[in-house]
């Protein structure tokens, strides 16, 4: 059994990447896997894991000690064997919600070294337009020494039968991790 963390950013819900997590969640959870997830881009006022400008005009934003990310992400991800990334593209790259997470791992590089890594994305254009947050999620990857488990860049992601086979590529990926 091996411990995951599903991180996701989109803020759509149901939305295409909501899609690909929830099958690779499913796949994992039928091998017997302890999954935690934490869906940033679903955070709301009341939990929020970055602070917006507005709320300190003219000042360097901070972040409390106490946020969920720091309370409950960060302890999960220390924990873990695998951490999967899940994001759709926003202008060729991942969008902000997962970003500030993934921001926040900076104190805690050497500890998340040399786990296991997935990573989930979908857009709306072709796999060139895929080009950009491929490369930045490889050197995510590589940076982290996460090797990968498998990683599905679901292009044309409108298409429901086409995201239905990515989909059950993630589902797939999912239930191979013991």
């Amino acid at each position: 059994m091996a411990k995951i963390v599903i991180l996701t950013g989109s803020p759509h819900d149901p939305g295409t990447s909501k899609k690909l997590a929830d099958a690779f969640e499913r796949g994992a959870r039928e091998s017997g896997n302890d999954i935690y997830r934490y869906d940033a881009g679903l955070q709301g006022p009341s939990n929020p894991h970055f602070l917006q400008l507005e709320q300190a005009p003219g000042m360097e934003v901070g972040i409390h000690d106490d946020d969920v990310v720091e309370r409950e992400v960060i302890p999960h991800l220390l924990a873990a064997d695998v951490v999967v990334l899940v994001s759709s593209l926003y202008y060729f790259g991942i969008n902000a919600q997962l970003k500030a997470v993934i921001d926040r791992f900076y104190e805690y590089n050497h500890q998340l070294k040399d786990k296991h890594s997935v990573v989930l994305v979908t857009g709306y254009g072709s796999q060139d337009d895929l080009g950009a947050i491929k490369l930045h999620m490889q050197k995510l990857q590589k940076y982290m020494r996460w090797p990968s488990l498998g990683d599905v860049y679901a292009d044309d992601s409108w298409n429901e039968r086409k995201l239905a086979n990515f989909a059950q590529q993630a589902y797939q990926i999912g239930q191979q991790i013991h």
